[in-house]
């Protein structure tokens, strides 16, 4: 019998530590990594000279980046839809919400890099703005709830009154 095919069983309890434990080990990298490139670059200032391409690079692979999240996140949601038990539901959702990060994620380490090299605040901008939408998006119960359209009796296992 093969047994890396069996998809693990999650109870909704452990699957939102797990997830919240991702969400902040994202989050908490992009903040410890601008503002230890914060601290040690010297020369700082706010240039938007279009002779850096990165002035032109970060911002389009930012909004790249944000444009192909949502889509796949959606996309994901969508094939959560199709599975029966709440447990695969929660696997969906799951690969969809890291999906979604890391497609965040990477613009904004983008950012914090061309900020170290080029000591252009405009970067390390751009990336405490995919950081405020990184908080916006913070999962809670109410909202893989209402993302994955669950019905009354899988919203009551997930929010722990069953």
């Amino acid at each position: 019998m093969n047994t890396y095919n069996r998809t693990p069983i999650l109870n909704p309890r452990l699957f939102f530590k797990l997830l919240t434990i991702i969400y902040f080990a994202l989050l908490a990298g992009q903040l410890l990594f601008g503002a230890t490139a914060f601290a040690i670059t010297q020369a700082k200032g706010f240039n938007l000279t279009t002779r850096d391409p990165l002035v032109l690079v970060v911002p389009i692979t930012t909004l790249g980046c944000f444009v192909a999240g949502s889509i796949v996140y959606k996309q994901l949601l969508n094939l959560a839809a199709n599975k029966s038990t709440l447990n695969e539901k929660l696997m969906c959702y799951q690969s969809a919400f890291i999906a979604r990060l890391a497609l965040l994620e990477g613009p904004s380490l983008f950012g914090i890099v061309a900020y170290l090299l080029s000591g252009n605040l405009f970067f390390l901008a751009i990336s405490g703005l995919i950081v405020l939408n990184f908080i916006a998006i913070k999962p809670t119960r109410d909202k893989v709830g209402t993302d994955l359209n669950l019905d009354y009796q899988e919203k009551a296992e997930i929010s722990g009154t069953i």
